[in-house]
């Protein structure tokens, strides 16, 4: 269905206009002196352009959405700074034994879980190494619908075989033997063989610590009822309208001049979806940040060197290259998308050049003429991948290889999408290329975003629109995008990362030698050779690489734009007079 932009526009500042009369402007008055000049207080408004997330319990955290609210609320293990180096968090250190199989983690003693009514009294106790214990092992549980086996699937020492008797219903007094608390402040994680970036997917949502009094009071709501140490509190979560957190006075974390964080008192979350409401509202003193810029208004937002121009230059002005791919994937193990042939015409029909020049007005950082994975990524070059460029003779020589000359006989496809602007601009430019090109034609369906996630994964789409934001800084995070060995063997189960459900076990076999390598260069090598056979087979048309675009108020201070974009605001403030 197509909505009128002359009825959807009123409605929505309409919208926006009741959920912040509630939120006022910022008073300088309100703002309490700190140590070093810094300040107390206020509440910073942010918009999640993506919409409602899916949850917030960690176990099934999907999202880069998801993740930033949940960055909120809970703690991991570890962290990265904003140069995406790790950084202690829960765990004030840790040692790795030297075949790299057995990770010790020592854990802070001054840590409490927010007051909840899950805890006697409503009082948050202290945090303990057996609830990181507990809270890895939900990864483990199918029955928790976790999305985070993977990290743990044929890695972790026990994490299978509790997965498979949890699945049979067979784990009474079973647990992950990999993963021990050794006293209350002493954690040990086992592998079953060394792996590289093992450490790192421990600062994604898999590594939050969460109480077991809360999942367990809470039970199937618990992903609207989050409890866990962070800086900031869950208070309430109206869903798709907006969420809030206040400040959360028991934290733990104080900054090098003796301030205990967070400086904020509260956080005022809404899910407006249009881009342009959402810039309309900043403009107006409305939100404290901007993230993203729409497309129609890039050029009078900024100048052609991508710097702001007036009246945007009185903002704070933010961007930076982006861990983030943006793609259409397909269902590679069901017609008419499990021929290859089809796939590769798919992709040799896009004009990504064109994409990122007119309909996104060059925006994004580049053309996705290469792999899955950013050119950003750490040690890892993406250059000597072969991807697909525009080469329409060759995709219509493919089409008819596959039984499908000129598109004869092949089916309408249903492209999904989520109702992102900018996806939404490109899908309708993928449609007119595919009927020009192919002469497939090519109906857009449009789900809220955390309903197209689940269906990816349940394998009820063929062809769906989509981005990936990298959850640490290594090439494994998007080279499992298209890992067959993270596929299950029933159909029936939801498969993720790889919901594609591509397999080719000499890309598979590249990437576990990966993985398991101490040598970069030797690892790097690897994922180039796995990341090079996947893209041979086109499980995805691969769009383009981002960029960020941010704008904050002038009077936001520390808030750095990393290439994951990660939104830590914990360390943030507003600024006085």
């Amino acid at each position: 269905m197509i909505i009128s932009k002359s009825v959807f526009l009123p409605a929505c500042i309409l919208l926006l206009a009741g959920l912040f009369t509630g939120c006022p402007k910022q008073e300088q008055s309100t703002l309490r002196a700190a140590k070093d000049g810094k300040f107390y207080g206020g509440t910073y408004r942010i918009n999640m352009v993506r919409g409602n997330p899916n949850g917030l319990d960690p176990v099934i955290i999907n999202s880069k959405l998801a993740d930033d609210l949940a960055l909120q609320v809970f703690d991991r293990l570890i962290s990265f700074d904003s140069s995406l180096n790790t950084i202690p968090e829960l765990a004030t250190r840790w040692e790795i034994s030297p075949d790299g199989k057995l990770y010790r983690f020592h854990l802070r003693t001054d840590v409490y879980f927010h007051d909840n009514p899950c805890f006697p009294n409503g009082i948050g106790r202290k945090m303990v190494a057996r609830d990181v214990e507990y809270s890895l092992a939900r990864c483990c549980n199918p029955g928790t619908r976790s999305v985070h086996f993977w990290a743990f699937k044929d890695r972790v020492v026990g994490a299978t075989e509790y997965y498979t008797a949890q699945l049979e219903k067979r784990a009474s007094g079973m647990s992950v033997s990999g993963i021990r608390a050794v006293n209350d402040s002493t954690l040990e994680i086992e592998l079953l063989r060394p792996s590289a970036p093992f450490l790192l997917t421990l600062a994604n949502s898999l590594g939050c610590v969460v109480p077991r009094e809360a999942v367990e009071k809470y039970g199937a709501d618990f992903f609207q009822n989050p409890v866990g140490t962070g800086p900031f509190i869950f208070e309430k979560w109206d869903h798709d309208r907006q969420m809030t957190m206040r400040r959360n006075p028991k934290y733990w974390q104080h900054d090098k001049t003796g301030n205990q964080l967070p400086f904020f008192d509260n956080l005022f979350v809404s899910f407006i979806k249009d881009d342009k409401i959402q810039l309309q509202e900043f403009s107006k003193g409305n939100l404290d940040e901007c993230y993203t810029i729409p497309t129609e208004f890039l050029d009078n937002v900024m100048d052609a060197g991508r710097n702001p121009k007036p009246p945007y230059d009185k903002f704070i002005f933010q961007k930076q290259p982006a861990m983030c791919s943006w793609f259409l994937d397909f269902l590679c193990t069901k017609p008419p998308f499990n021929n290859v042939d089809v796939r590769r015409a798919f992709s040799l029909a896009i004009d990504r050049e064109k994409i990122v020049r007119y309909v996104l007005r060059n925006a994004p950082y580049a053309p996705a003429i290469h792999g899955i994975t950013p050119p950003v990524m750490p040690d890892y070059s993406i250059d000597s991948i072969p991807g697909f460029g525009l080469e329409l003779p060759k995709a219509r020589e493919y089409m008819a290889k596959a039984g499908f000359p000129n598109g004869k006989g092949f089916p309408v496809v249903q492209l999904h999408i989520y109702p992102e602007p900018r996806l939404v601009q490109v899908a309708e430019a993928v449609q007119k290329m595919l009927d020009e090109a192919l002469n497939v034609k090519v109906e857009i369906k449009t789900v809220q975003f955390a309903e197209l996630l689940a269906l990816a994964e349940q394998g009820k789409l063929n062809f769906w629109g989509t981005r990936w934001y990298g959850d640490y800084p290594d090439a494994e995070n998007f080279i499992n995008l298209l890992d067959g060995a993270l596929v299950p063997v029933n159909d029936n189960e939801p498969s993720y990362p790889n919901s594609t459900r591509y397999s080719n076990p000499a890309a598979s076999e590249a990437l576990a030698k990966a993985v398991a390598s101490t040598s970069i260069a030797e690892r790097m090598s690897n994922y180039r050779t796995a990341e090079t056979l996947a893209m041979k087979d086109a499980p995805a048309v691969m769009l383009f690489y981002e960029m960020h675009y941010r704008m904050l108020q002038p009077n936001v201070r520390n808030y750095p734009l990393d290439a994951m974009a990660r939104v830590v605001l914990k360390n943030s403030w507003f600024g006085g007079k």
